[in-house]
């Protein structure tokens, strides 16, 4: 049997685990996490004496991350962690917030080639989606979306191959 993960490679796959503000949220379905957003937009400059191809593109809006998910272990706790509300005395029922919320923080996601991916601060919405059916199971549909930093010379995201080891000199 072929040993995983003896070096980074750079291939990232799979999920072990969600955090966000530091908690594992529960499972997430088959599905994973789908990372998307919207792309970045530019605008082409053109020139009257120059008319095969623009003469500059400048950016006019820098796009944004987001990650959508199911999470589908909906235990009370799981659900106050994603959408708020609150959990009964004895933590078997969940009771749901007057309105949706929204929550921040920051985001970690260990995938199982062993990386790391951590977002400095994310907002993250919830709200429930799924049949009450015997083919799949209720779930709460989540969105993570990445936003600025408050430290704005903090990186907004990171992808660390190796998290167990030291880091050494920054190239570039």
């Amino acid at each position: 049997m072929a040993e995983v993960n003896q070096q980074p490679d750079g291939y990232l796959y799979g999920l072990n685990a969600l955090l966000f503000d530091g908690k594992p949220l529960g499972l997430i379905d088959e599905e994973g996490l789908d990372w998307g957003g919207d792309e970045p937009a530019t605008v082409k400059i053109w020139s009257a004496q120059k008319r095969a191809a623009p003469v500059k593109e400048i950016p006019s809006s820098p796009g944004t991350n987001e990650i959508a998910f199911d999470l589908i272990q909906l235990k009370p706790d799981n659900l106050v962690q994603v959408a708020g509300g609150t959990v009964s005395k004895n933590g078997k029922k969940w009771n749901a917030p007057s309105r949706v919320i929204t929550l921040e923080g920051p985001v970690q996601i260990q995938s199982a080639d062993g990386a790391v991916t951590d977002v400095a601060k994310a907002s993250l919405i919830a709200y429930p989606r799924g049949k009450f059916d015997y083919q799949e199971v209720m779930k709460m549909h989540c969105v993570l979306t990445f936003l600025t930093p408050d430290d704005e010379e903090t990186a907004p995201y990171s992808v660390d191959l190796a998290p167990d080891e030291e880091e050494t000199e920054a190239i570039g």
